[in-house]
């Protein structure tokens, strides 16, 4: 399996065309021109609806003489019921345009697939399944985290299977245009900034360290997380007082989603599914809580990479230290974070779980998240994977604090 060798050649995967940087939404106006739209439809979640936030959206879609539609229904942590029924209302409309966090960009994504081809969507769900291109196709995140504006990916709990989370990717699913626009992260909420940075954290160190990494995701990876490292407190502590930090995170979420998308992800993101699923989890939380945890069991494996990752997490290294000392602060440093941001470094937080818990949980991993740990650094077997979950559930070891 390549390491990223500059002489291989590598596919690199990425929407047609990015815009980022403040007034991004105003391609919208000329996205929508150039199709000779009518109207459009925005699919969205109530909140950012009522709250005024996908105003600037709309205007710039109206600005272009189309007539918008909305759609609201769109909840965190998305279910292929709500893709069916904005799928319904997208067969209307010239335009789809989805607006919010990873949960509406990813609806947007299915629903214009569906509107598209037909169904039944759970025939689309897993790899390439998508039988053709959808309707033109615009993202607009108002979070800093997921990275979806750019992925060809989404996630959503599936009711039929007792609300187990299924994958769908397909190259189809690239939007035509990601429009990332820093301003609209303003409103978000210091636990919603918190968790939605933590994600694209956990992107960035998972590409960083995937058995598929390339020269290319390496770059955006590193950046990144340096940009986390350095703006995620100021953005959560400080909120839209410091536009420079959200706009910084806005940057990091965008560059750690072009990354992941180029070189798979880890254990991180197969643990997180019965994690999140068990404590209904945000997606971003549950990557935060066991991010450490993880990087902790792969630093043996890429001691390298990790110590790397220490000084891109802010930390020095000190005179005589080892390489595999310096390595293992780079867990230590995402520990801080954690704390700084508020967020627990125990999943004992969310309940009281134990060995034959953890048990089901990894048979839930394997089952639906396979390839994640396929790419994991370390090679990971279920009794790893439970023994992980036991860590995550000891939390830090008051040895390893300031």
């Amino acid at each position: 399996m390549s390491l990223g060798s500059l002489t291989d050649a590598h596919t690199i995967r990425s929407p047609a065309h990015v815009e980022y940087g403040s007034g991004a939404t105003d391609a919208l106006e000329s996205f929508a021109t150039a199709r000779d739209a009518d109207s459009a439809l925005v699919v969205t979640d109530e909140f950012l609806a009522e709250s005024g936030v996908i105003e600037a959206p709309v205007a710039r879609l109206e600005a272009a003489g189309v007539d918008v539609a909305v759609y609201d229904g769109v909840a965190p942590e998305p279910k292929l019921s709500m893709v069916e029924a904005a799928a319904e209302r997208v067969a209307d409309h010239d335009l789809v345009v989805g607006v919010g966090g990873g949960s509406s960009m990813d609806t947007a994504k299915l629903a214009a697939a569906l509107a598209a081809h037909g169904g039944p969507v759970r025939d689309m769900l897993g790899m390439d399944n998508v039988p053709g291109e959808t309707g033109p196709l615009a993202l607009v995140p108002t979070t800093a985290g997921t990275g979806s504006e750019v992925t060809h990916i989404g996630v959503f709990a599936d009711e039929r299977a007792d609300g187990v989370k299924k994958v769908v990717f397909s190259p189809h699913l690239f939007a035509d245009l990601a429009a990332v626009d820093p301003a609209l992260t303003k409103t978000m909420p210091p636990g919603v900034a918190a968790a939605t940075g933590l994600d694209a954290l956990t992107h960035a160190v998972e590409s960083y360290v995937t058995l598929l990494r390339t020269p290319y995701t390496d770059t955006l990876a590193r950046r990144a997380v340096e940009l986390v490292a350095e703006n995620l407190r100021p953005a959560v502590t400080q909120g839209p007082a410091n536009d420079e930090a959200r706009a910084n995170m806005s940057l990091a979420a965008t560059l750690a989603g072009q990354a992941f998308v180029n070189s798979g992800l880890g254990a991180v993101h197969a643990l997180t599914y019965p994690l999140g699923m068990a404590c209904d989890l945000g997606h971003g939380l549950a990557n935060g809580v066991l991010l450490p945890h993880v990087m902790r069991y792969n630093v043996p494996a890429e001691v390298e990479r990790f110590a790397d990752l220490a000084t891109l997490l802010g930390a020095e290294r000190r005179p005589g230290e080892s390489t595999r000392a310096f390595a293992d602060r780079s867990v230590d440093a995402v520990f801080d974070l954690l704390a700084d941001v508020d967020v627990p470094t125990s999943i004992a937080t969310y309940g009281d779980f134990d060995r034959e818990t953890f048990a089901d949980w990894a048979d839930v991993a394997f089952e639906h998240s396979e390839h994640n740990i396929e790419r994991n650094p370390r090679a990971m077997d279920r009794a790893d994977a439970i023994d992980v979950f036991e860590a995550a559930a000891a939390g830090r070891d008051p040895a390893e604090g300031r």
